[in-house]
């Protein structure tokens, strides 16, 4: 056994320093044809001076390009040139663009965060912020496709703007990004006063993503907003102009806001729906701005507004519409029966609502609520800047290669079993893991990942049978005790893996013993790029072929019997920004060209207890269903965003799979027997009798026999038939798909969903085999609220049903 001392790095040299500058970085790139590729890079070493006064605009570049990395504009995307740019404490003054690049992680030492100061000199009119992310091209385009965006953060900087004049339209960071991307523990200082156009945060474009912990003083606009959708936790406004301006969305869910002393808090533009909990407005002038009138709805723009637990405190006025204010101003808390804006779905409507009702607002489970009982539970990514360098342990160190070709099952296994047997923190350098059976990982773990760029892939015949799934990792044993904390790591598997669970969670968090485990951009990426032996070349798209009856799918294709499974003994996890995806592209295709991959399930929830936090979750193109939850309870989801699989139904559900009823699997062929055509009772079907929607398709949220299952904002979205996006374009007729979301077998109080957001299906919502709530191009198209309790959706004390207007 090897002892404690010669495991352990050196100790801290500095005092204080953070262990990310102090750790000696052995990560590879494994599929970088430069072996001596660097993946951390301190902008120190490239020549940066952090002193306030010297000019660190070229060093901190080159920081960041060293390498021939993915560039934008020659370079779309790319999975092998990850870079971690680390800034230690101090001023770094800039008079350009810094140029962020594709997966890149721009991280700041948060024991005492460096400053990117503007220089009085900076150019505003050639640049897009402080830090640009996706800059513009000469033809007028992002150069790297917004919602392509991948596997990037930014944290712990601080965004210093106020050197450049206020009346120019200077900018913070520059951030069209989609999903498993975050900006965290950021504050953003810009020139105050009437006269400010400077701009802390600005979107316009793709499909995220999640910010959290951010802090902005002054401004024209702390944040300006224009994205599919988005989660918002724990985000500070202070003395601007106008908080939050919206471009678009389609829907954006806030937790712990905080907007103070500014003349608009959220101005909604063209946003589709704004969720809002636990948050507070003080001494602002109006509080909330919509485009949406309490007596009719707008074609072009939703503008619903959903509250829960919102404390309005000294607002002039608090919701205005075009027509005027809607709710006055005066000290007001919607904390016990919340507030919603949008259409009422009864049997009498769509009519339009504005107010409160109990019986859309049940109060959640006490055990969802953090310590004082005052907001839902939340916790951030731990960065662990208070312990010690030589409380991490590298992979490297029990004999990990992390090269892509050793098997690195058993080195990680020990690792594990050591680090959390001794309270230290597991260090996985950057690299591809290959792992030939399961990897275990134990109560008390704590587990760090490098740059996103730290791959465990399990591949083998292990994880070949179809009916009986193997994990790669699985998280303690049934009836295990305890937590884990796990960040910053990214899954797989490699070829073909039919019967691989990417992860079992087993652990049960005891209320009254253990902090919730946590998950923090853990991502499950099965297929398209290197490593996975599933890539264009290999599992290349056939639209248009008979697939389900001529030629059957490759099975080489078949990536994983699922993503995620939380089983019947767990109890007690957040996850936090976690992506669970099965490639629709390649990553490495310059064109962005599509695979057909195959992975079956997305996230499997058979929890007994429950207390499970979803913040920022997203899980797309499994081929059954992206969530299943079965016969649980104590759920919290927002927002969630799924997508059915770009080639059903060529072929159609469940096919490549088998359907496994102990595995709670929905059977398709019962489920679609005599629904050749849509349901007999969709209006669509009184104008044009001949209309086909598939009905073999995956399902987006099926929830079952479950309970106190809260929703704050959902985007369920089908694109696409056999790789063609007819189906789904605006004024079509939402044609891609019969069903999306299902709910089957529930009690009172069941299942209650805020802005639910439906793409391209002609049912919103199925209760118990039923379609309830339809698509319609002008009314249906989002959902400010939907409660579906025993009688079926429409309670006595209210409205059961609040869709939304607009599809697109």
């Amino acid at each position: 056994m090897l002892s404690l001392g010669f495991l352990i790095v050196a100790a801290a040299t500095t005092a204080n320093a953070f262990w990310m500058a102090e750790i000696p970085h052995q990560g590879i790139a494994a599929y970088n044809p430069d072996p001596n590729y660097q993946i951390f890079r301190n902008v120190k070493e490239f020549g940066a001076v952090g002193d306030g006064v010297t000019d660190d605009t070229t060093a901190i570049n080159n920081a960041i390009s060293f390498g021939d990395r993915c560039a934008p504009g020659p370079c779309n995307q790319s999975t092998t040139t990850p870079a971690t740019v680390y800034f230690p404490p101090g001023t770094y003054l800039i008079s350009s663009s810094i140029i962020d690049y594709y997966y890149t992680q721009i991280i700041g030492d948060p024991t005492d965060r460096p400053i990117l100061k503007a220089a009085p000199s900076f150019n505003v009119r050639y640049a897009m912020g402080l830090i640009d992310a996706n800059p513009y091209t000469e033809q007028g385009r992002l150069a790297y496709g917004p919602t392509n965006v991948f596997f990037r953060q930014i944290r712990n900087i601080v965004i210093d703007t106020t050197a450049i004049p206020a009346e120019e339209n200077a900018m913070g960071i520059h951030w069209p990004s989609s999903q498993s991307t975050s900006i965290s523990n950021c504050d953003f200082k810009l020139a105050e006063g009437p006269q400010s156009r400077h701009v802390g945060l600005s979107i316009e474009a793709g499909s995220g993503g999640f910010l959290s912990d951010l802090t902005f003083y002054g401004g024209m606009i702390g944040a300006r907003f224009g994205n599919q959708q988005y989660t918002v936790r724990n985000l500070k406004f202070y003395n601007a102009q106008v908080a939050v301006s919206y471009i678009w969305d389609w829907g954006w869910t806030y937790r712990s806001l905080h907007i103070e002393n500014c003349g608009t808090g959220i101005r909604m533009g063209d946003a589709v729906a704004v969720t809002l909990l636990d948050s507070t407005f003080r001494n602002v002038g109006t509080a909330i701005e919509t485009n949406r009138s309490p007596n009719g709805y707008r074609e072009d723009t939703a503008g619903s507004v959903v509250m829960y637990n919102v404390v309005f405190d000294n607002a002039a006025e608090i919701l205005r519409g075009p027509q005027g204010v809607i709710i006055p101003g005066r000290d007001v808390s919607f904390a016990h029966v919340g507030f919603a804006m949008g259409h009422i779905y009864d049997p009498f409507g769509p009519t339009d609502f504005a107010g409160s009702a109990p019986a859309l607002f049940p109060p959640p489970p006490r055990c969802l609520l953090d310590a004082d009982g005052r907001k839902y539970y939340e916790r951030s990514k731990p960065q662990y800047e208070d312990e010690p360098v030589n409380v991490f342990v590298s992979a490297r160190q029990f004999g990990a290669k992390g090269d892509g070709r050793a098997d690195d099952t058993e080195a990680l296994n020990r690792l594990f079993s050591f680090t959390a047997a001794a309270g230290l923190i597991a260090f996985v350098d950057a690299g591809t893991y290959f792992v030939s059976d399961t990897v275990f990982i134990p109560p008390g773990a704590r587990i760090v990942g490098e740059a996103l760029s730290s791959y465990l892939l399990g591949g083998g015949s292990k994880f070949s049978d179809m009916e009986a799934p193997c994990p790669v990792v699985r998280v303690g044993h049934p009836g295990d005790e305890g937590s884990i904390e796990w960040s910053d790591m990214i899954l797989g598997t490699r070829g073909a893996a039919p019967g691989a669970l990417v992860v079992e969670f087993n652990l049960h968090a005891v209320e009254e013993k253990h902090e919730p485990s946590g998950m923090w951009d853990v991502h499950v990426r099965l297929g398209g790029y290197p490593g996975t032996e599933q890539r264009l070349a290999d599992c290349p798209t056939r639209p248009g072929e008979e697939l389900a009856t001529a030629d059957p799918v490759s099975e080489h294709c078949i990536a994983a019997w699922g993503s995620m499974h939380i089983t019947r003994s767990a109890a007690g996890l957040l996850v936090e920004n976690c992506w669970m995806w099965v490639g629709d592209h390649d990553l490495e295709d310059p064109e962005y060209r599509r695979v057909s991959l195959y992975g079956g399930r997305g996230i499997l929830v058979d929890s007994e207890e429950g207390r499970l936090w979803f913040s920022a979750s997203s899980s797309e193109h499994h081929v059954l269903y992206q969530y299943l939850f079965q016969g649980s309870r104590n759920i919290f989801m927002g927002y969630a965003q799924t997508e059915t699989p770009y080639f059903q139904p060529n072929p159609p559900a469940p096919e490549p799979f088998s359907v496994l009823p102990a595995y709670y699997d929905p059977d398709f062929e019962e489920m679609c027997c005599g629904r050749e055509r849509s349901d007999p009772n969709d209006p669509a079907l009184a104008t044009n009798a001949d209309l086909t929607v598939p009905c073999a398709m995956a399902w987006g949220l099926v929830v079952r026999d479950t309970r106190d299952f809260f929703v704050y904002g959902a985007g369920l979205y089908s694109f696409f038939n056999d790789y063609d996006t007819s189906c789904s374009r605006e004024g079509g007729g939402a044609l891609c798909q019969q069903r999306i979301f299902e709910v089957t077998g529930t009690s009172n109080p069941a299942v209650v969903v805020y802005n639910l957001n439906v793409i391209g299906a002609r049912a919103m919502v199925t209760r118990d085999e039923e379609d309830i709530a339809w698509f319609d191009d002008n009314r249906a198209g989002f959902t400010t609220c939907i409660a579906v309790y025993e009688n079926g959706g429409v309670d006595e004390n209210g409205p059961g049903c609040l869709p939304l207007d607009h599809a697109e």
